[in-house]
């Protein structure tokens, strides 16, 4: 949306997300079939089947994504823990997202790291790691960074220096930016070291 509102030309190579929708798979062994496979389109058919097999729930956020932006339909994957992002190396200049909120908010049971929602962060570095965008955005909670103390941001932290990127982060309220509401996020701004001034 911020990229459309300055008018700045650009293309969505892909975008990810399973619409909360669980399903009982043994993912170690799936993303290994993933991996071996010769094209994004069967790895992605694979999946889309998987989720076809275990859930007959409908991907709502899908629906709304493809409703709402010009991404084709075969550039949407559903599950992040089954991206292999190398299909998409040196191929992203600025990669967009986040893991879900519920585990740090105030709001829910601030599991963390223990809550499977909140390692989906992991899955979100690998990506990084494996796509190598110029420039990645990382957007959560703000209590992300007092969780357990800091020590969940301190592991996060570790975690995104290990990819090469120079770091930058801030929490921002959206009241300062002209919207008509509190909403205070964190974001995390990666600059690849090679492009980096």
């Amino acid at each position: 949306q911020a990229l459309e509102r300055i008018g700045a030309p650009h293309k969505i190579i892909f975008a990810c997300d399973n619409g909360e929708r669980l399903i009982n798979i043994d993912y170690s062994t799936e993303f290994e079939k993933v991996k071996t496979m010769s094209s994004v389109l069967e790895k992605r058919r694979h999946v889309e089947n998987l989720y076809a097999q275990h859930t007959r729930q409908t991907n709502y956020v899908q629906k709304s994504y493809l409703a709402n932006y010009q991404i084709e339909n075969d550039n949407f994957f559903q599950d992040v823990m089954l991206l292999d992002g190398r299909d998409f190396s040196n191929k992203v200049d600025l990669f967009v997202g986040g893991s879900p909120c519920q585990s740090f908010s105030n709001y829910g049971k601030k599991l963390g790291l223990e809550d499977v929602r909140g390692t989906l962060f992991y899955d979100y570095a690998r990506v990084i790691k494996e796509a190598q965008p110029k420039i990645f955005i990382y957007e959560n909670v703000q209590n992300l960074v007092n969780h357990d103390n800091g020590q969940t941001w301190r592991t996060m932290l570790e975690v995104w220096q290990s990819l090469g990127y120079v770091l930058k982060y801030s929490i921002l309220d959206a009241k300062d930016y002209n919207h008509p509401q509190l909403r205070t996020r964190l974001f995390l701004i990666g600059f690849r070291k090679d492009i980096y001034n």
